[in-house]
C-alpha cells in the first residue's frame, strides 16, 4: 500500500502542478495585456518550473509570434529544454529565435552547443563560422573551430600513415 500511496502522491502533485501552472500562464495573459512584459516573462519562467508541457503548449496556442514578448518567451522555453538535457525542444526554439533574428550571436551560439549536444556537428560548424562572421572574437566559436580543424587534421594525419605504411610493405 506503501507504493500505491506513493504512486497517487505523484499523480496528486502533477494535477497541482498543472492547475498552478495554468494560473501562472493566466498570469503571463494578463501582464502581457498589460504591457508589463517583464513580469509577464517572470510569471513564465514559474510556470515553466511547475509544467514545461503546459508552458511549451501555451505558447504555440496564445502567444503572438510578430510580438515582442514572443522572442522572450521562446528563449524561456529554449533555456528550460536546454537545462533539462531536451536538446531536439531547445533546438526547435533556438530555430525559432533564428527566424526572427538570424544574425543574432547569442542565439548562434546557443544553437551550434545544442548542434554538438545532438551529434550534428557539421551543422554546428557551419553555425559557428557564421557566429566568427559576426563576431570574430567570439570564445564559444573559436575553441570549438579550433579544435575541430584539429581533430580533422589529426584523423587526416593517421590516414596518410595508413596509407603510406601499407606503401612500404
Amino acid at each position: 500500500t506503501l507504493l500505491a500511496s506513493s504512486a497517487a502522491s505523484d499523480v496528486y502533485k502533477r494535477q497541482l502542478n498543472a492547475q498552478t501552472a495554468d494560473e501562472m500562464l493566466h498570469k503571463v495573459t494578463a501582464a502581457i495585456e498589460a504591457g508589463q512584459h517583464g513580469q509577464a516573462v517572470s510569471y513564465f519562467r514559474q510556470a515553466i518550473s511547475l509544467n514545461i508541457d503546459r508552458s511549451e503548449m501555451f505558447y504555440w496556442t496564445s502567444i503572438d509570434k510578430s510580438s515582442e514578448i514572443s522572442s522572450k518567451l521562446s528563449n524561456e522555453l529554449a533555456l528550460a529544454y536546454k537545462k533539462n538535457r531536451n536538446y531536439d525542444k531547445a533546438y526547435l526554439f533556438y530555430k525559432e529565435l533564428l527566424q526572427k533574428t538570424p544574425d543574432n550571436v547569442d542565439y548562434l551560439e546557443a544553437c551550434a552547443e545544442i548542434q554538438v549536444c545532438r551529434g550534428q556537428e557539421k551543422e554546428a560548424l557551419r553555425m559557428y563560422e557564421k557566429v566568427l562572421q559576426l563576431d570574430a572574437d567570439n570564445l564559444a566559436a573559436n575553441i570549438f573551430l579550433g579544435n575541430y580543424y584539429y581533430l580533422m587534421a589529426e584523423k587526416e594525419k593517421k590516414r596518410l600513415d595508413t596509407d603510406l605504411s601499407l606503401i612500404h610493405i
